[in-house]
């Protein structure tokens, strides 16, 4: 080999070294796996009700890795949350303001390297290193661009987001991150003016660091929008999900009841034991698989309100159906009972929680149980 191609050789080499180093020293803490958890006085509550977040960003499961702090803080389901912020055209409302509108959002998913914030469902009680749940950006990836993490509660309803302003250095292989606090008024200035958001407030959690000097920003969400697809619509109008869910539980009880006064009618000579081995079944399984099926990606609160309040009108449509109007308490606290599991179900689905559904499932069974065996 030549002096010459000795010298191009060893200068691809190096530049290739030079190019590739930025990656894997990012590979590397990306996939550093300690458990080193932040103090507890270092958690924050973004919402006051109990679940816990740390304030900033890192690069690996450590406090030791600590990067950008969080700067925004949105309040409401998380499903709902995302959808906000990615989809806000084709907005279906009922508009009662000619000049109010709702604009298309300017957030397009992108590429990130990964950043762990730690949360948990308590100030005292150990909880978890969390990837984002989704990167978004407006901008250019080669240019400039303002670039956000979220990162979603599980076990309360908010959203902390990581935002700030940054641009492509190719002297360094990377962006170089420019301001956190633009980063936070960019968001702010995106939703403040859209009907659904309730109000936008700073809050100071006295966390300095990070592009932060204690403050971030917490936008609400109004409870009374349910976004389903990709059509935000307002509280007179209603989707299917929204019937559908109260009206097949009210179909299944009522219809379950109706059948088995239909069959003892056209068949009197048979033994009704027979009757329950088929109505029975439905009344245990359908209830819980409708409310799974139909509470899925849809807002948690609203889903376990659409299923007590099906249920359990569904409840009372079947006692007035046969002419009774007074039960014994104790079958009032099985109701309820019932009620509850069906609840459940409804918001560890619409959380894609399985765990949580699982949970719902066992005290729906357990809860049918009880009769059978004689403890109500």
């Amino acid at each position: 080999m030549s002096a010459r191609s000795r010298c191009v050789l060893l200068s691809l080499i190096l530049l290739f070294t030079v190019a590739s180093a930025p990656v894997l020293v990012d590979w590397q803490a990306d996939h550093i796996e300690q458990s080193l958890a932040p103090d507890n006085t270092a958690l924050v509550s973004p919402d006051g009700a109990g679940s816990y977040v740390w304030p900033y960003t890192s690069r690996s499961r450590s406090v030791s890795g600590r990067t950008l702090a969080l700067n925004v803080v949105v309040l409401g389901d998380s499903e709902q949350v995302r959808r906000v912020l990615v989809t806000r055209s084709d907005a279906d409302w009922n508009m009662t303001e000619p000049n109010t509108t709702i604009r298309i959002s300017p957030w397009r998913p992108t590429h990130g390297s990964v950043r762990y914030t730690y949360v948990s469902s308590g100030r005292n009680t150990s909880g978890q290193w969390v990837p984002p749940d989704y990167q978004l950006h407006v901008g250019t990836y080669f240019g400039q661009r303002t670039h956000l993490r979220a990162y979603s509660s599980r076990s309360g309803d908010w959203t902390a987001i990581q935002a700030h302003a940054e641009y492509w250095d190719w002297f360094r292989v990377r962006h170089t991150v420019t301001s956190v606090a633009s980063g936070a008024r960019f968001v702010e200035e995106d939703l403040r003016d859209e009907l659904f958001v309730t109000n936008v407030t700073r809050t100071h959690h006295g966390h300095r660091s990070g592009g932060s000097i204690g403050w971030w920003t917490v936008i609400g969400l109004t409870p009374a929008l349910v976004i389903a697809g990709s059509t935000i619509r307002g509280t007179g109008r209603w989707t299917f999900g929204d019937i559908a869910l109260p009206g097949g539980l009210l179909s299944i009880v009522l219809g379950v009841r109706g059948w088995g006064l239909a069959a003892e009618a056209v068949f009197p000579s048979v033994t009704p034991k027979l009757f329950v081995a088929v109505g029975y079944p439905i009344l245990a399984t359908a209830p819980p698989a409708l409310v799974a099926v139909l509470s899925a990606n849809r807002p948690a609160k609203r889903a376990g309100l659409l299923t007590a309040l099906g249920f359990g009108t569904a409840l009372v449509f079947d006692l007035a159906f046969v002419g009774v109007w007074q039960i014994p308490t104790q079958l009032v606290y099985h109701r309820v009972a019932l009620t509850s599991a069906l609840v459940v179900i409804a918001v560890g689905s619409a959380r894609g929680r399985r765990r949580l559904v699982g949970v719902g499932v066992v005290a729906w069974l357990a809860i049918l149980a009880a009769p059978l065996l004689g403890l109500v």
